[in-house]
């Protein structure tokens, strides 16, 4: 948190404070902050609390699209705030796009379209940044309607060549595979044919099978939430199948098939990466800390699938610090008690070792090698900060 009340904040007379009341919005806002926030989106005199204003609203909205979240907020009740944010002048903001593409409405298409052919450069790029946002959440993925109606934007000849080539990469980034003919077909050049042809790059990619380790952190794609109402997800893809964990246990997936594949950026990420949506989740590739087993003195229980849920992740995560710091998380938790220890000790022997794996070592050997739990305990109170973890800081004081 930047300030202290970022309601109050929004009616400070400094430009710092209100953009910083907007930034913390942005995480715990509610729906009831809406109305006031989007009065600065499309009146404040600073274009930068403007922009922070409406991220906030957008940020608030992600957190208002699926499951029981989105009864929040009525269809009638996302009218009414799309009806206000209309009066939004894009030129002034074009932050108001993702505004409306978050509310989920069917008329939030037909205003981000009529952005893509805006004269003005910087308000088709605001369009794009919307529809991106429209079409990337687990709302509306297979919605065909959607698809068929984004896919027919690259036929528009009104667009000017950056607009087709941002639709293309957002057919492209959310999976929708309809666009691939008609993507290979457009007549750009310069830096708009480059997206293009990334764009068929990411299409063709998705056509190949799902490998390896994909993590989901309970949010939706786009959502900014500190806590999300689901408990943090892995999969992984062993070569005969599938395994998910459901933030409680592992349980074979067999021929899993996904939602549909995507090329998207993680809230809070710069770049994009490869993930996929099932009914309920959406998954990024690779290793994640926030997948976390929460009592080293305790191993999780043992199952036929946990074992080989644990060997698959063994046998594709790297050899860098913080890969074999989830893999101890993910072994602790199937029961794997040597392989966490193992995967550990190579975390501490790396570079850039997680300050946790000195900690979780010293936990796990503690009922047994006090000595060596100790001298993992000290060099964790030397490396770590007492904020990001006082109960662990505080046993560790206590045992060394």
């Amino acid at each position: 948190m930047e300030t202290t009340d970022p309601i109050a904040a929004l009616s400070s007379k400094s430009i710092a404070d209100r953009a910083a009341g907007c930034r913390d919005l942005s995480s715990i806002g509610t729906v009831e902050n809406i109305a006031e926030i989007a009065a600065l989106a499309g009146g404040d005199k600073s274009p930068g609390v403007r922009l922070s204003a409406a991220a906030a609203v957008a940020d608030i909205l992600s957190r208002c699209r699926v499951g029981d979240a989105r009864k929040q907020l009525d269809d009638d009740q996302r009218d009414v705030f799309l009806a206000m944010f209309s009066r939004i002048d894009p030129a002034a903001n074009a932050g108001v796009f993702p505004m409306i593409a978050t509310l989920d409405r069917p008329r939030s298409l037909n205003i981000i379209a009529g952005g893509l052919r805006d004269p003005r450069g910087d308000v088709r790029l605001g369009a794009a940044v919307g529809l991106m946002r429209l079409c990337t959440s687990q709302e509306v993925a297979g919605l065909q309607s959607l698809e068929d109606s984004v896919v027919e934007l690259l036929l528009d000849v009104r667009h000017q060549p950056d607009a087709t080539a941002q639709i293309a990469r957002v057919c492209a980034a959310v999976g929708y595979t309809s666009a691939t003919e008609t993507i290979r077909h457009l007549q750009l050049t310069g830096v708009h044919q480059d997206m293009v042809i990334d764009a068929l790059g990411v299409l063709d990619g998705g056509r190949h099978s799902l490998v390896g380790l994909w993590w989901s952190d309970g949010c939706d794609a786009g959502e900014t939430n500190p806590s999300p109402s689901l408990a943090p997800g892995l999969m992984v893809f062993d070569g005969t199948g599938a395994l998910a964990h459901d933030g409680k246990r592992w349980a074979v997936a067999g021929n899993f098939l996904p939602a549909r594949r995507m090329f998207i950026r993680r809230s809070g990420e710069e770049s994009a990466r490869p993930a996929f949506q099932t009914k309920d989740r959406t998954y990024f590739s690779g290793a994640s800390p926030c997948f976390r087993h929460h009592d080293w003195g305790v191993p999780g229980r043992e199952t036929k699938a946990s074992v080989r849920a644990v060997a698959a992740v063994s046998a594709v995560v790297s050899e860098s610090a913080e890969d074999q710091y989830v893999l101890a998380q993910i072994a602790m938790d199937g029961g794997q008690v040597d392989v966490a220890r193992t995967a550990l000790e190579a975390s501490i022997g790396a570079k850039k070792t997680p300050t946790e794996s000195w900690l979780c070592l010293a936990d796990l050997l503690w009922a047994s090698k006090k000595k060596k739990a100790k001298t993992h305990y000290e060099t964790y109170i030397k490396k770590a900060k007492r904020k990001d973890n006082e109960a662990g800081m505080d046993r560790a004081k206590d045992r060394a």
